[in-house]
């Protein structure tokens, strides 16, 4: 009899614990609606800075980081990249340097930078 009490105790101790990790996992809507309301100002700046200042580099550098911000947002909050463990990001981040050295590699040599 004493097992089934013991059992009784690690069983609810386990649903006290999923339950925990259920509401933990969930962030609230108002994070999500704020991250929403964050990304639809700057992309309502993307638009308005695209056709109110001239085409230059300035403007392409600010583009650029423009879309890593909302990148990270997305990534981060909309599809739970925040709240997961270091490997598991720095796996998705590694990659992304890379990729952004070979972005500034191609416009070097593009000679792209002589436009600023």
């Amino acid at each position: 009899m004493a097992h089934t009490a013991n059992t009784d105790n690690e069983t609810l101790m386990y649903e006290n614990n999923q339950e925990m990790l259920y509401l933990g996992a969930s962030h609230g809507t108002k994070e999500i609606w704020k991250i929403f309301g964050w990304l639809t100002v700057i992309t309502i700046l993307d638009i308005i800075l695209y056709f109110s200042m001239n085409p230059t580099m300035f403007r392409n550098i600010i583009f650029v980081v423009f879309g890593i911000v909302k990148a990270y947002l997305i990534v981060g909050y909309f599809m739970h990249m925040k709240h997961e463990r270091l490997n598991l990001a720095l796996s998705i981040i590694v990659p992304v340097l890379f990729i952004l050295g070979l972005i500034f590699g191609l416009l070097y040599e593009g000679n792209f930078w002589s436009t600023i």
